[in-house]
């Protein structure tokens, strides 16, 4: 068993961006939010019965089938969120949509209108700030799981290579054998964490639908995903008498594309009647994606004397994403009324990681590799959401139109979830400098918005209210658990066989107005 000696009031976090099962779902799990024009966001994007709307294209393919005259929109607003961090904004303005439809008159009985669409819109929007506080981590540090997961080797180039290059572990043999030393902070330790990201998940879509015989709406769309996040986040320890303290800082860039394709029908089953019911299939996402984080370490109290080099790590690697099914019912009430009701599933524990075939895996580059406990701690961790949109729409007068909408999605997170990387063998834990995960929790959205139409022009403005807690872990802790087969000496040492520490409860609440403007003809 290694034995080590802790070395009060000196200590270092390695903290730049993981790439492993929690950043993966928060990267590519749209079905958390409503992003489109002001329409469909003012009925939470509950139109996936009704169709008609330019963003039903990325929702059900069958809804551009409804279009009886030619379309063409963009899409702008703005977004703010509950926290605001140093000198970051909380605001910041957004161009959520902008594409066309053209309607084509067969003249054919059968199938009277065929349709061809495009539509960029964005899926996610990255805009983010929040910042969590622990003022007590119960005697433990996030050095100590730096600790167990350091082989004690400083010939590597990932973050245990940067605490050897900067002198923060150590070796040294006596008679009682090797000792092996890092520096930590007392049990008086409290930590704070500083999160800020932007960018945005966009999708371009490429839609044909048709209309058979005004009872059946078919449609299929093929989908071209660009993902572009940036951000930085902080994450420091201190003594509660300001004594020393350690903090480091990334700075992260996440980029690639993705392929996906939908399938959709609408139908009405009656013929005298506006009721109608949908059906959705889409296929997974294939991402092929690629980061990189610059980190640097600084210690103190004064930081000019202790800053270090900033080191980058770099991974290229692929995310697929669950298949996802959907249905809705709507109908509506002569021309004054219309209510939608839709539901969606997604088994995100099915979220598969790997890696391209030009990326160094275990020695081979001979093709795409699955990364086998990555994709497991997935399976342990995640699991299905639940979707359920509701949408309003009320016709005041010809021209003018009240909506209303409500957007339930259920958490991808198990409610026990853990980030063991000393068990986990996966190829990411080489460039993974981070220890940090979240619980993102249930998603509540309500919806606000009118819209003024003439002949030709309308204009659609909302206001959307996205309601949502996260439980924020600076480390994991596991390795306190006294059924572990290995258990670090300065855990028995210092009596803290199974302290584990609270999570810290974060507010991600987000406001957002947006407006649509479009002419139809």
């Amino acid at each position: 068993m290694k034995r080590y000696i802790l070395l009060p009031l000196l200590a270092v976090t390695f903290m730049a961006q993981a790439q492993d099962t929690y950043t993966n779902e928060r990267l590519t799990n749209n079905s958390s939010d409503v992003i489109g024009t002001a329409r469909y966001v003012g009925m939470g994007g509950a139109l996936g019965a009704l169709g008609a709307d330019m963003s039903v294209i990325s929702w059900n393919p069958a809804g551009i089938g409804l279009y009886r005259k030619r379309d063409i929109a963009i899409t702008f607003g703005g977004t703010w969120g509950k926290s605001r961090i140093d000198s970051e904004n909380r605001g910041k303005g957004t161009f959520d949509q902008a594409g066309f439809v053209l309607n084509m008159n067969t003249g054919a009985d059968a199938c009277p209108y065929v349709n061809f669409a495009f539509n960029y819109q964005k899926k996610i929007n990255f805009n983010h700030n929040f910042y969590a506080n622990n003022n007590n981590l119960n005697e433990l540090s996030q050095m100590d799981q730096v600790a167990e997961l350091t082989d004690w080797d400083n010939g590597t180039e990932n973050l245990e290579g940067m605490a050897w290059d900067n002198g923060f572990f150590s070796t040294n043999q006596n008679a009682e054998g090797q000792e092996y030393r890092y520096n930590k902070y007392g049990s008086s330790s409290r930590s704070i964490y500083k999160y800020h990201s932007e960018g945005s998940l966009q999708s371009f879509d490429f839609n044909l639908s048709t209309n058979i015989n005004n009872r059946a709406f078919l449609g299929l769309t093929f989908g071209v995903d660009n993902m572009r996040f940036s951000g930085w986040n902080l994450y420091g320890e201190d003594d509660m008498d300001g004594n020393a303290k350690y903090d480091l800082n990334n700075d992260i860039e996440i980029s690639g594309t993705g392929i996906n394709v939908k399938l959709g029908t609408i139908i009405r089953p009656f013929e005298s009647n506006p009721f109608r019911f949908a059906f959705v299939v889409e296929s997974p996402t294939w991402y092929r994606l690629k980061s990189s984080t610059w980190f640097d370490l600084r210690r103190g109290p004064y930081y000019g004397d202790f800053a270090t080099e900033a080191w980058e790590s770099k991974l290229k690697f692929n995310v697929r994403t669950p298949w996802k099914i959907r249905t809705g019912i709507g109908s509506t009430i002569g021309s004054s009324f219309a209510w939608d009701v839709d539901y969606e599933f997604a088994k995100y524990s099915s979220t598969n990681m790997g890696y391209p075939k030009d990326e160094y895996v275990n020695g081979s580059t001979s093709g795409n590799i699955n990364d086998v406990a990555m994709n497991q701690l997935t399976k342990d961790n995640l699991r299905g959401t639940h979707t359920l949109r509701i949408g309003l729409e009320a016709n005041a007068t010809k021209n003018l139109a009240f909506r209303l909408g409500y957007n339930f999605s259920s958490s991808a997170y198990k409610e026990h979830i853990s980030y063991d990387q000393y068990n986990l063998n996966s190829y990411a834990m080489n460039y993974a400098t981070s220890t940090s995960y979240m619980r993102m929790g249930n998603t509540n959205i309500l919806t606000l918005g009118v819209g003024y139409r003439t002949k030709m022009f309308y204009i659609d403005l909302a206001y959307k209210l996205r309601s949502q807690k996260a439980d924020f872990y600076a480390f994991d802790t596991n390795f306190t658990n006294s059924n572990q087969e290995f258990i670090p000496q300065f855990v028995i040492d210092n009596y803290l066989d199974d302290v584990t520490i609270d999570p810290v409860e974060v507010n991600l609440t987000r406001h957002t107005i947006t407006c649509t403007m479009g002419l139809k003809f």
